[in-house]
């Protein structure tokens, strides 16, 4: 009743098929593919970041939709555009044998820019109903989770079975026509969005003013991180750009926002930022074969995508309806407890690096199913209270740009994370590119792994910044989203506060937001 037959099946085919199904398919053949075009593990790194920084322009994306309609609409014919680019990009890399790095790489960040476009505009309107029943948001959240971990392990099986016996872009002819599946109910408006007269526009640059500015700096760092990594093959260039820009952003969301907001998202942001990424080495590591790497794991392929992905995907699904178990819990508990949990478990993947399993009689196949198994349950609760803490700390009527520069805030710094691991992987001299007798490229890549695994547990250090509250409470009390901000009590301005009046003829921007993952940024 409170979200209706329409919105759950654009959630379904959004959050579930899009982004479960060709996200996987797309994910697991691109890592094949930069593979047969011997890119090297910390390049591979880069590339990837690059295919995955639409995530990171989700407040650009949606300013500009809500602030240009097309035919009296801001979301369908943004969907259905991005939808006909995707299906293009798909069927260059099917048509394509060899393609360059380069076009490739372009391919797949137009392919996951369909896939942020279509989850941020979905996901700010479940954020609005989750707003106004706080009391259903962990169900809400369970269900869009625990859907997207079903529909993982049917991806999962079926990648591991056409990478294992087809070429990587078997695949994209696999994931073409599904990701055709948003054009029907976008053309038959199943968002229900009313037409916007013409002429009219409730999108005013100058009653928005300051996340119109936000959006703009954000969106635009991302397109110049992407230019710069594309143009300059330099891990370390790419970094320093990555977390100058990040720090940049950083420092005007603080300055301008409210306080409670600001604090939430620079935690975020710097938690996110110390997740250093090392699976561009990782996938060499895992995969190499025995002439290439003599003491490796040497998993198949389809081990590699369907044993460990569907055991992840398993307990995702696990950890999802666990995590109504945990509630009730504050925040600054929850977080405290599921990160050292999460750096513990992350530590075994060093054990592995050493191969110190092996020494103990531990076969390879067995302790990585153990490992990713925790990983994920933990990294799942983990993950749960930060997705309602971003839905509920947004000011209302400015659900759009806010949840989306709080959401591209966060991707932003996972983004610089993966630029960051592939300049400690080059200057550690892990640089795998699938050549043989490479072992020497793995001696230190346990020392990328202890970073990774550790680095998370810094930010807990400023956990004062999260509020003492539970996960059911209301974070955020009436206001506008710079009230109390640096900017306001500096330039002598009164705090604002938004009355029912003020909400309803004042800021109204419509609504998108996208998270992930990981989320939907896969991790390592």
């Amino acid at each position: 009743d409170v979200f209706g037959v329409k919105l759950l099946v654009m959630i379904i085919l959004t959050h579930h098929v899009l982004a479960g199904l060709v996200g996987g398919l797309v994910y697991h053949a691109m890592e094949f593919s930069f593979q047969e075009l011997k890119v090297a593990g910390p390049q591979m790194q880069v590339l990837s970041t690059v295919a995955f920084l639409p995530y990171s322009m989700k407040a650009l994306i949606g300013l500009f939709s809500d602030g240009f309609p097309l035919f009296g609409l801001r979301k369908s014919p943004y969907i259905v555009i991005t939808t006909i680019l995707s299906l293009g990009a798909h069927a260059f890399l099917v048509a394509k044998e060899t393609p360059s790095i380069t076009a490739s790489t372009a391919s797949f960040f137009v392919i996951f820019f369909q896939i942020a476009l279509a989850d941020l505009m979905i996901q700010a309107k479940v954020s609005e109903k989750m707003k106004a029943a706080p009391e259903v948001a962990p169900d809400v959240a369970t269900m869009m989770s625990a859907g997207s971990s079903v529909v993982r392990i049917f991806s999962n099986f079926l990648s591991a079975w056409l990478l294992q016996h087809f070429q990587p872009r078997v695949s994209y002819m696999v994931s073409l026509p599904v990701a055709a599946v948003l054009l029907w109910p976008a053309v038959w408006n199943y968002l229900g969005e009313t037409k916007i007269a013409r002429g009219s526009c409730s999108c005013s640059f100058k009653q928005n003013f300051i996340p119109f500015c936000l959006a703009v700096v954000s969106g635009m760092s991302a397109i110049g991180t992407m230019a710069f990594a594309l143009l300059i093959s330099s891990p370390k260039k790419s970094f320093l750009m990555a977390l100058c820009l990040g720090v940049f952003n950083l420092t005007l969301l603080s300055f301008f926002l409210q306080p409670a907001i600001a604090r939430i998202n620079a935690f975020f942001f710097l938690q996110s930022m110390f997740h250093v990424g090392t699976h561009g080495a990782a996938f060499y590591f895992f995969t190499d074969t025995e002439a290439q790497y003599q003491n490796g794991p040497h998993l198949s392929r389809q081990f590699y995508v369907a044993g460990i992905g569907t055991m992840a995907s398993i307990c995702s699904l696990f950890g999802a309806l666990c995590y109504k178990l945990f509630k009730n819990m504050r925040y600054r508990s929850i977080l405290t407890s599921t990160n050292l949990a999460y750096a513990l478990v992350n530590c075994l993947t060093v054990i592995s690096y050493k191969r110190l399993n092996l020494q103990y009689g531990i076969p390879d196949q067995a302790f990585l199913l153990a490992s990713s198994a925790m990983q994920t349950v933990i990294g799942q609760l983990a993950f749960m209270p930060l997705s309602l803490m971003l839905a509920q700390i947004v000011p209302q009527g400015i659900e759009s740009v806010m949840l989306a520069l709080l959401s591209a805030s966060m991707n932003f710094g996972y983004s610089i994370a993966n630029y960051a691991g592939a300049f400690i992987l080059q200057e550690l001299g892990v640089t795998p590119d699938g050549s043989d007798h490479e072992d020497h490229k793995f001696d230190h890549l346990w020392i990328a792994g202890l970073l990774s695994a550790c680095g998370p547990c810094l930010p807990l250090l400023l956990l004062r910044l999260i509020p003492d509250g539970r996960q059911t409470d209301r974070l955020l009390e009436a206001g506008s989203a710079t009230s109390g901000s640096l900017f306001e009590r500096w330039s002598w301005k009164r705090p604002q506060k938004v009355s029912d009046d003020a909400e309803e003829v004042g800021i109204n921007l419509s609504n998108y937001l996208t998270l992930e993952e990981e989320d939907e940024h896969p991790s390592n």
